[in-house]
């Protein structure tokens, strides 16, 4: 009797020894997977690592070829993103944007972020962006998300307006790259209307657009004008 209570107790130790050998194993693997992500994005690699997405679902590639979940998920991240600057944030928000930009689009983006980020840490400009909805063409795989716009201007809000971001999302080497990449204020279905203001393609003959909100340059025009008010006023 005493040797069958004994192998029992060593059977459960044993049992609770493994199943702690096995939830450390998980915890190494999860920590495993995490760093090979963050790698992926980082550095080049040819690993693919695809989590399971809560809002999306499952994100998948094929070559260079993205699911619609994996790019509905990119461009609402993307949008969150560059819809949420400030003065602290705005280096931080062009170095990722710069890595995930094709080689065209940096060429043509990058002098636009520059004279931005100066505009926005010389007049403490910040834009708060809450998405409201996406909407995707799955022929085009042309993605818009949409929502509300605040600009504020030395803390003070100075801009309140409907604003829609426009992305064409691909994958290389498992890692998202931007294609097209566009703005305009409104909803997708005021794009038309947008691009015939501004003198662009119809949409079937759709073009990368450079990055750059013209807004911030009304706002930092306004902003100098109040400053030289305010020197005026200080002066007498």
């Amino acid at each position: 009797m005493l040797d069958d209570k004994s192998a029992s107790v060593r059977s459960f130790k044993s049992m609770v020894a493994s199943n702690n050998i096995s939830r450390v194993a998980n915890l190494f693997l999860s920590i495993t997977v995490a760093l090979s992500a963050l790698t992926l994005f980082f550095k080049d690699s040819e690993v693919v690592v695809i989590p399971e997405q809560n809002y999306f679902g499952e994100l998948t590639i094929q070559g260079d070829k993205a699911n619609q979940n994996y790019q509905q998920a990119w461009a609402y991240s993307v949008s969150t993103l560059i819809g949420n600057i400030n003065s602290q944030n705005i280096d931080f928000v062009k170095k990722i944007m710069m890595k995930m930009l094709s080689p065209q689009l940096q060429v043509e983006i990058e002098p636009m972020l520059d004279k931005q980020a100066e505009m926005i840490k010389m007049r403490d400009i910040r834009q708060v962006f809450i998405a409201d909805d996406l909407i995707h063409e799955p022929e085009t795989d042309l993605i818009t998300i949409w929502g509300q716009k605040i600009t504020f201007i030395g803390g003070e809000p100075k801009a309140d307006t409907k604003w829609s971001y426009e992305f064409k999302i691909t994958a290389r080497n498992g890692r998202p790259k931007i294609t097209h990449l566009d703005q305009y204020p409104g909803t997708p279905r005021k794009r038309k209307q947008a691009m015939e203001a501004r003198g662009d393609a119809e949409p079937g003959t759709l073009e990368s657009q450079p990055y750059y909100d013209s807004e911030l340059e009304i706002g930092v025009l306004e902003a100098a004008k109040d400053l030289k008010v305010k020197e005026q006023q200080e002066s007498n």
